[in-house]
């Protein structure tokens, strides 16, 4: 007996809002009378229905630095999360994850008042790897695999072509930078932001849904001391008039301008005796 198959597509209209599930019907005829009679010409199946949806989730880069050894230094960081709903309204959470601590040093200022508004605080995750000093120094990145990272859960309803704005904004500390070791480096601070949905009802139309990053760079360097420079500078100065005048002095300079100036003065004085009226005879 020889065996065949067919393909069955179908496709809804966009707009269309159906039950969690759908009943398939398919019914083969043939002009064979010959058919076993072990043929199925006939077929039901039930099979969940998922909706395609499209999010998108972008965000912006931010930069700051700090002087390596200076323990008690704050700057201000601002970053942007922008979800976009394209297809069609639903309800999902953005969750984002920030750095909060590396080792036993907080990376923000105060990072119990760290706040995303119009998010709930979830609880903390510990990072997975333990030697995080080497991991930094090696891939130069600060995320969750190397910090403890706060959890933030943004719940809401968006309608098809809406958008929103998460804002991470705090002073980010300079007190956790010394522990990594590195005097002069870029690295990246991390966070991340990723899509929970009902994946029973809901399928990802274009791409996978994977956490998307948010960076910020941070730069650290050492404080140039010029106080080496100064002072060898200051001394390389001296020096090089010393040398130059005993070299003026041996070429016999400061003894010819003498010279001069007593020729001068001699002049002077002669032309001066010669210009006086004389005195009348007695």
């Amino acid at each position: 007996m020889q065996r065949r198959f067919f393909v069955v597509s179908y496709g809804f209209n966009t707009n269309s809002q159906l039950d969690r599930r759908i009943l398939i019907t398919a019914n083969a005829t043939s002009g064979n009378v010959q058919s076993s009679q072990l043929s199925q010409r006939y077929k039901k199946r039930e099979i969940d229905v998922k909706y395609s949806i499209s999010v998108t989730i972008g965000s912006s880069h931010s930069y700051t630095n700090f002087t390596f050894g200076k323990n008690d230094l704050q700057k201000p960081v601002n970053q942007s999360i922008k979800v976009t709903n394209e297809i069609r309204t639903l309800n999902f959470s953005v969750v984002i994850r920030v750095p909060v601590k590396l080792g036993k040093r907080d990376i923000w200022v105060d990072s119990d008042s760290l706040q995303i508004p119009d998010c709930q605080k979830d609880k903390d995750e510990e990072p997975t790897v333990t030697d995080f000093v080497a991991q930094i120094q090696e891939s130069k990145f600060v995320n969750c695999s190397v910090a403890k990272c706060r959890v933030f859960r943004c719940t809401r309803f968006m309608g098809q072509m809406e958008s929103k704005d998460y804002i991470i904004s705090a002073n980010l500390s300079s007190g956790w930078i010394e522990q990594i070791g590195l005097k002069s480096a870029k690295f990246l601070l991390i966070s991340t932001a990723i899509l929970e949905y009902d994946t029973d009802r809901f399928i990802f139309y274009f791409a996978e849904n994977k956490p998307v990053k948010i960076e910020a760079e941070v730069e650290v360097y050492t404080e140039v001391d010029f106080t080496k420079e100064i002072i060898g500078g200051s001394v390389g100065a001296v020096v090089l008039v010393l040398l130059l005048t005993a070299g003026l002095y041996k070429a016999g300079f400061f003894k010819s301008k003498y010279q001069q100036m007593i020729a001068d003065e001699t002049q002077g004085q002669e032309e001066a005796l010669d210009g006086a009226p004389e005195e009348p005879a007695a």
